[in-house]
């Protein structure tokens, strides 16, 4: 068995239904659909070579490309019930995302880090430049944001593939503890982007594309404080003039969190690696 993918026995695999609809059935893969389903569920990444492997190793003689053609279908549904989730309005979810860039100043060139966060349903989004990339820096933007959306979302899509900045800072599947850790203080899921889901395409009006494109170039930086006051008053001047999809309608119907009344001590948050059975 491949090290590391910390997969389950198949008799710890849930005899109910799936709400993907995978039964028992008949066929070389059918006995064991249940168990591949799990396995794609908890590590998105993985290689479908060692899925196949595991297989065989527990009594699969079927073809390779059968395990293939299983796995594919299995992370697009994946990926449609993501984006389901990423777009509902009862229980609003957020995606976090980090991009390092290289900013003007008067006399130099200077390094930040680009966090932002935005609502799948309303597209309401926030943005914040850091200097380092710390884990109290990304703890304290994710407070800041809450702040600034007026409530907290159900739960925090993260991809730790989309940067090296990411990876860093979430970790793989599980997520590091103090993101974990996080997310119960403030009562949201943390969520790995399946790899199938549609916004990991790259869509122009992702967030940071957007302020790359239209707010970044020739701006002058003299803090990282102006810049990011700058930055809130641009997005809020762009939303006023922005109808497209009845934004503000649609944020007027989300329903966020409430924010508790003591915040998160993201303060000397370290990231480290979760140990694993």
């Amino acid at each position: 068995m491949p090290k590391g993918l910390g997969l389950p026995d198949p008799i710890s695999v849930p005899p109910n239904q799936h709400p993907l609809g995978v039964e028992d059935g008949r066929g070389k893969l059918g006995p064991h659909l249940k168990l591949l389903l799990k396995m794609v569920e908890d590590r998105p990444r993985a290689k479908i070579k060692d899925f196949y492997l595991i297989l065989k190793d527990r009594g699969y003689h079927g073809s390779y490309d059968l395990v293939k053609k299983k796995i594919h279908a299995f992370r697009r549904e994946l990926g449609r019930q993501a984006n389901a989730t990423f777009l509902s309005t009862e229980s609003p979810h957020a995606q976090v995302e980090m991009a390092k860039l290289v900013l003007k100043g008067p006399d130099r060139e200077i390094k930040a880090h680009l966090f932002t966060m935005v609502l799948g349903n309303s597209g309401r989004f926030y943005a914040e430049l850091i200097e380092g990339c710390e884990m109290g820096s990304f703890l304290q933007c994710h407070q800041n944001a809450f702040a600034h959306f007026g409530g907290v979302p159900s739960g925090i899509f993260y991809d730790p593939y989309e940067s090296p900045a990411m990876r860093r800072l979430v970790g793989g599947v599980p997520f590091h503890l103090p993101v974990v850790d996080c997310g119960h203080h403030y009562g949201y899921a943390t969520q790995p982007t399946p790899v199938f889901a549609p916004w990991m395409k790259g869509r122009l009006k992702r967030p940071g594309k957007v302020l790359k494109k239209l707010f970044f170039p020739g701006y002058e930086l003299v803090s990282l404080e102006k810049a990011n006051a700058d930055m809130l008053a641009w997005m809020a001047a762009l939303g006023q003039k922005n109808p497209i999809l009845d934004r503000k309608d649609r944020g007027l119907k989300e329903r966020l969190g409430v924010l508790p009344l003591v915040g998160f001590n993201f303060r000397g948050r370290r990231q480290y690696l979760r140990l694993r059975a």
